[in-house]
Formats: C-alpha cells, structure tokens, sequence
C-alpha cells in the first residue's frame, strides 16, 4: 500500500495531532507494512502526488484543511480525518469527494451516515478516536515543580469552572494544579483554592512533565465548542489516552459513557458524577489516601492504553476499514 500524507500546517494541538499521525505512518514504514510520503498540502499540485501514484490520500485536522485539496488531486481515494466532532456544513461538503470520512465522534459518524444515505454519496465512515504519541506521552521522574496532587489542564469551560467549584472544600488538604490559557484564568472564581494557577499555554513536553508529576489527573469532557453546531454527544476525548499513557491515575466526569469502551471503570481509570461535588471529593481524598491503589489504577490504564489506543492502532484499523492491502497487526 502506498499513502500520500498531505501536512495541512495545523498549529498546536492540531499539530500534536499530525506529528503523532506521521510518527505511527513512520513506524509501520519502518516495519515494511506499507510506503509513505508527506507532501505539503500547499504544494499538492506540483506533480510529486501523481508521480508517485498512491492507493491513498490521508487528510486531516481539521476539516477545513480537507476542502482545500485540490479537484485535480481528487481523482485519487481520499481519507478525510474529522478531528473535532461534527462540522455541520465543512462535514457535509467533505463527503462529497472523500472516500472515507474517518470522524472522533460515535454520533458525528451515525450523523454522517444519514447524510450519505440522504444524498446517495459514494463515502463510508469510519469511528475513529484520536489516538496519543507513544514516544511523547510515557512516565518519567520529573523535579518538584511538576509536582501536584491533582492536575488539570485545558481551557476552562463551563463544566471545568464548576469541577474546580466543587474541589474548593478541599483547598487545605490537596494542592490543585490548574493550567489553562491566560485569557480563560479569570474564570477561576476561588483562586485561594488553586495551589498553582499557570495562566499560559505550554508545549506538549511541559504537559507531559506537569502530567507525570501528579498524582491524579483529572480530565474533564468539554461541553461547549463553537465549530460544533450540533454539540458533543459522544466524543472520547483524546486527551485521556495521553494521560493514562503517562501512568498516572485518571480520573474523567461521566458526561461520555462511551469511556467505558476503552477503560474499566474502578479498575483502569475512575470516572465520577460531574453534577455532583460530593462524590468528586469522596473519590480524589480516597485515592489520594491510598497510594497502593491509586497506583494500580494508574498502571491497569497504562496497559490498557498502550495495547490498543496509540495512534498506530488507530491508523492500522482505519486502513484495515478502507479495505486496501493485507491485514496489519501491530
């Protein structure tokens, strides 16, 4: 199999998410599975992608990046990678020149699907979750300024605002790490209670060392996006697997229950009621008390983690699913 990975320039996290896309291409290269090239979405046309005749184009993050590949490289098989949930009108406009839509969202894929049976458009859908860099995202013993016993990063939506809420009668028994942009800090209503509150945006090797220096990270599903019309329903989001792959115990609200197809709930990640502030309480000072526990929870999800959501897995059942070639196994 031969794919043209097309570099649609996406900053920061979409970047983070391209860099772990090319590594898993690179390794499966490595392993004699398939032949790659990157080509620069913004050099699409300069004949290096019909030299090379590729059985696949893979574009993504995001969708708008998608709409900007070119009529002329069109008459190739194209995988599209829907990387934010639902677009409602870039998402509609993509299926009709994709072969495969690949989409995060369980929901965005059945939305999809009715789209395509609606028009009669020649595209299948594929679920696929974001997956995490298995040599970015590992454990490592980091100094003491990384250190926390709860650690959350992430811009601070509604439903982030209120967890923070509910952890204020704790503020003398824990130190609460929060990270999120400096435009959002303002939101933090009881700073007293936040032991270190970084308003700035850091690289993904500093997350991983704030990540790796806390004794439980909690995560948190957003409920707000502005690109997403129909609103999240069951996206995954990607930053858990990145945080259970740096072996520190996860905890995430119950607002998506589709976590529970990735993890054990109370064996490989531990997920709380996200309405009620009692129960996120009783659950951080238990497992902040009982190491011995917390610790395993911590490894069971690494395990988890590793055998079956880098972003190889994810590339790997995506071009099992566009029905190309053998069958990989990783």
């Amino acid at each position: 199999m031969k794919v043209v990975l097309l570099n649609t320039n996406g900053t920061y996290s979409h970047k983070l998410c391209y860099d772990g896309i090319y590594e898993a291409f690179q390794q499966m290269k490595d392993a004699g599975e398939l032949e790659f090239i990157e080509v620069n979405i913004c050099k699409q046309d300069s004949g290096e992608i019909e030299k090379y005749k590729p059985n696949w184009i893979f574009v993504c993050s995001p969708l708008a990046a998608g709409l900007r590949v070119h009529k002329k490289v069109r008459h190739n098989k194209i995988i599209c990678y829907d990387t934010e949930s639902v677009y409602e009108n870039l998402g509609q406009d993509t299926l009709t020149y994709s072969d495969v839509m690949a989409t995060v969202d369980k929901f965005g894929a059945d939305h999809y699907n009715s789209i395509i049976k609606q028009k009669g458009l020649d595209c299948r859908v594929h679920h696929m979750p974001l997956g995490f860099s298995s040599n970015l995202f590992r454990f490592m013993n980091v100094s003491e300024e990384y250190k926390s016993d709860i650690c959350m990063i992430g811009v601070l939506f509604d439903r982030r605002r209120k967890i923070l809420e509910h952890l204020v009668p704790l503020k003398d028994k824990i130190k609460l790490r929060v990270i999120t942009p400096k435009d959002w800090v303002n939101r933090v209503i009881h700073k007293d209670a936040v032991t270190f509150l970084q308003g700035s945006v850091v690289s993904p090797e500093e997350m991983v060392k704030y990540y790796c220096g806390a004794k439980i990270i909690l995560c948190v599903n957003r409920d707000y996006s502005p690109a997403n019309q129909l609103g999240f329903k069951s996206t995954t989001p990607g930053r858990v697997f990145q945080e259970a792959a740096c072996r520190r115990m996860v905890m995430i609200d119950n607002s998506r229950p589709e976590i529970g197809e990735y993890f054990v709930d109370g064996r490989e990640i531990i997920t709380f009621d996200h309405e009620n502030g009692e129960d996120l309480r009783a659950k951080v000072s238990y497992y902040l008390e009982h190491e011995e526990e917390r610790e395993a929870v911590a490894h069971n999800g690494y395990v988890r983690t590793m055998a079956e959501n880098t972003w190889r897995h994810r590339i790997t059942k995506l071009l099992q699913f566009a029905g190309e070639g053998q069958r990989y196994e990783v």
